[in-house]
């Protein structure tokens, strides 16, 4: 068999031996559940150092094709659709706490359920129906308690792609779903946010139930928007509100260790009397 041998190049050796091993995985030369051949022997196989096929094996980790074990060869694996979703969850955390991350997430999630809303409108049987207003009057008992109308919330939308019976819709949902629940813990401490929510929600519902694709994807993004709002909103509060407090202590502060210096030095005295003393010294 002609094995490729790696070129020295600008690109890093260890990524072009997780290509090449994939590409072989691939191809069945080394099936699922096998193990692979040793560090040793891949390093000659490419004609590369052992480092440089450890850092591709741990890629080939990373990305759930390999299942490296410290004193055993690495055997080869099938990245399954947790293990996807896991690795899409972290990309999606990494996303959100970049610059502009909350704005990027935001759209998708604009045009994700929007369109969700839409096609939920379409297909929804009688019994899907029942099941959304199920949800939605979960969602409408909670108000007044955080912890529970946060996840009734969460499951109100998740029905609605559950609706669809589209599992790349369900998978989605799973990726964002920690990172809704970030949000929605940010929004539900502003003013009227739960009642305003279940307001957005009922209209939701009544668009689903009217089988109305085009209201029920208007009601979402109008719901969105106003919980965009609220999050910018909350976050420009929140950071004013702790500017504010954080100003406040240290003139409080200020103020005591001025005080206590004061005392430690005993009245001031007066200047006139300052001047008497001096003059009268000899």
């Amino acid at each position: 068999m002609n094995i490729p041998r790696i070129q020295a190049g600008r690109r890093k050796r260890s990524h072009e031996i997780a290509e090449l091993i994939e590409a072989a995985i691939a191809s069945g030369e080394f099936e699922v559940g096998t193990k692979l051949p040793s560090e040793k022997e891949l390093a000659e196989r490419y004609g590369v150092g052992r480092p440089s096929v450890r850092e591709a094996l741990f890629l080939l980790q990373q990305q759930g094709f390999v299942d490296v074990t410290s004193g055993a060869r690495a055997q080869v694996t099938a990245p399954n659709a947790k293990f996807l979703s896991d690795q899409l969850a972290a990309l999606v955390k990494r996303t959100a706490a970049r610059d502009q991350g909350q704005n990027y997430m935001e759209q998708t999630r604009l045009l994700f359920e929007a369109g969700v809303a839409w096609q939920a409108a379409q297909c929804a049987t009688g019994e899907d129906i029942e099941r959304l207003k199920r949800a939605l009057d979960a969602n409408t008992a909670a108000m007044g308690d955080t912890a529970e109308f946060i996840r009734t919330d969460v499951a109100f939308h998740y029905e609605l792609t559950v609706i669809t019976r589209n599992p790349v819709f369900s998978a989605v949902h799973d990726i964002l779903v920690q990172w809704l629940i970030d949000q929605r813990t940010t929004t539900i401490h502003m003013p009227d946010a739960d009642r305003l929510s279940v307001r957005d929600h009922t209209a939701i519902y009544e668009a689903v139930a009217a089988h109305d694709p085009m209201r029920a994807f208007h009601e979402m993004t109008s719901h969105l928007r106003l919980i965009s709002q609220l999050y910018t909103e909350s976050k420009r509060l929140h950071h004013e509100i702790m500017r504010n407090v954080a100003r406040d202590v240290a003139a409080r502060i200020d103020r005591e260790k001025e005080a206590m210096w004061s005392g430690l030095r005993g009245p001031a005295e007066p200047a006139g009397k300052r001047l008497r003393k001096r003059r009268a010294r000899p």
